[in-house]
């Protein structure tokens, strides 16, 4: 394909609305609304609700573990969740991961202390893990490449659909009774979730049952040794916010970048494979999606632990007004992800592929700039600016891996891919705690909010770092832009 071709095939909005609720694909439909909108709008309470919970239960300084704890857990679960589907379906995976989001969380709500809202978002975690995965594993089994656009654009929609709801419903929560209330609303939520999932989709795996059975037989294949692996890479990368002198923190970053790499070197070469053959091999086109959609959240994670913070300490807002200049960045990453769906060629995709990471490396600018000038306008505006750059690239490259992906790799690849989102986001979460007690931000023993003062002080820092590291997966994305250029050209050419 060339990159002067159409993106995609014309198709008139009765066209894409008669394929994606068609007969058999109007549950995957319904699955991929409800349970991307579930995860987006746990996502945007929780973040709104942090400043109260810290004010209650103390913790500052362990903040980080409010998000890590839940994406480490929907990094475990996303990893078990194509081989999951493969062998029993899409139905009791969701039955099982609506029941567990439930009982976390009552968990988190029902909590007295921070370690037990932690233990509530592991819980969550796991949950929404297995719901988000199964969610994108769907896409390219519902859904030809020529509507793949339409939803992403759709799922972009849910996101700002939830952006809306989540921060009115939370402050609205908090303010007539608790942030508790907050997550105790999840439970009619799921309960929907859970009887519609139970209708709605297959109740076996549509896999050859020769393959299934040898996928059970080969399930065994060092697992065990995988996980406790994946454990340890994932709690030792994330606790680094936790470690503050010099030789503990390299000897921990250390630790963990070698168990990931025993981990991905066993992976290769097992049965049974819980990442992509070609998973972080910067070579292939797989490989270094995967290292961009990971770097990425991992610089994204500052903005879900300290924005709605600054903006109630910094300019004293209230929870529904910081929540909502939050949301701007949902807000403009729906409808830029709904402009990239709209490319009118391939070559205009691949430029929103290079130029969404600019904007994002921009918004971190923007929002470090505004800190320094106390400027509340900039600081709106900047999380505009930054979901402009996460919708205009972030669909093109999830839905440029899911379909560059072998037969054999797509459950993998596409269930793989919020996964490295959630793992960049612990780790991120975690070099974001690091990063605020070496900038003076928050200090390594302190439990109380963030004041205005350190905001003030180092506030700016925090996001300058952040950019800087995100020009890392910038320059990558240019080099992937050309591989696949290159990549489809061929595939035209042959084709011929």
């Amino acid at each position: 394909m060339s990159v002067s071709l159409p993106a995609q095939s014309p198709a008139t909005g009765n066209t894409v609305h008669a394929a994606m609720f068609s007969p058999d694909r109007i549950a995957g439909t319904i699955a991929l609304i409800l349970g991307v909108g579930s995860h987006a709008l746990n996502g945007f309470v929780t973040t709104a609700v942090l400043p109260d919970i810290i004010r209650e239960l103390g913790g500052q300084n362990r903040a980080f573990w409010v998000f890590s704890s839940f994406e480490m857990m929907a990094i475990l679960a996303g990893c078990l969740t194509g081989a999951t589907k493969v062998r029993l379906g899409a139905r009791l995976p969701f039955m099982v991961a609506t029941s567990l989001l439930a009982g976390g969380s009552v968990l988190a709500g029902l909590s007295t202390s921070l370690e037990g809202l932690i233990a509530g978002r592991a819980v969550q975690g796991f949950g929404e893990g297995m719901i988000v995965a199964l969610c994108y594993s769907l896409i390219p089994d519902l859904f030809p490449d020529n509507i793949a656009p339409r939803v992403f654009a759709m799922l972009a929609g849910v996101w700002a659909l939830a952006a809306g709801i989540g921060p009115v419903s939370a402050g609205l929560l908090t303010e007539l009774w608790s942030w508790r209330a907050a997550f105790l609303i999840n439970i009619p939520l799921t309960v929907l979730l859970f009887l519609l999932m139970n209708s709605a989709l297959p109740a076996r795996s549509r896999a050859n049952p020769d393959e299934a059975a040898e996928t059970g037989r080969s399930g065994g294949d060092r697992m065990v040794l995988r996980f406790i692996l994946l454990i340890a890479s994932i709690l030792l990368l994330t606790m680094i916010g936790e470690v503050h002198r010099p030789l503990p923190l390299a000897a921990t970053i250390l630790t963990g970048l070698i168990a990931a790499a025993l981990l991905l070197k066993i992976d290769r070469v097992s049965v049974q494979r819980l990442f992509p053959l070609s998973a972080f091999k910067a070579r292939t086109v797989i490989g270094l999606g995967t290292w961009i959609v990971f770097l990425i959240s991992v610089s994204a994670a500052v903005r879900a632990v300290f924005i709605t913070t600054f903006g109630q300490v910094y300019w004293d807002l209230s929870v529904t007004q910081a929540s909502y200049v939050a949301a701007g960045l949902a807000f403009s990453w729906s409808f830029f992800a709904w402009v990239s769906s709209k490319a009118p060629t391939r070559r205009r995709e691949l430029n929103y592929l290079v130029l969404g990471p600019l904007l994002i490396v921009a918004g971190m600018v923007m929002t470090a700039a505004s800190i320094e000038m106390a400027s509340l306008p900039t600081f709106a505006f900047a999380a505009i600016v930054t979901g402009a750059g996460h919708g205009l690239s972030n669909q093109i490259l999830l839905r440029s891996l899911m379909y560059s992906a072998g037969n054999r790799e797509q459950d993998l690849v596409s269930s793989i891919l919020p996964t490295l989102s959630s793992a960049g986001i612990a780790i991120g979460g975690g070099l974001t705690g690091l990063i605020a007690v070496m900038t003076g931000l928050v200090s390594a023993g302190d439990t109380t909010l963030v004041s205005a003062e350190a905001v003030a002080r180092s506030g700016a820092a925090i996001f300058y770092i952040n950019a800087a590291l995100t020009i890392v997966p910038t320059c990558a994305m240019l080099v992937l832009r050309h591989r696949l250029t290159r990549l489809e050209a061929n595939e035209f050419t042959t084709s011929k």
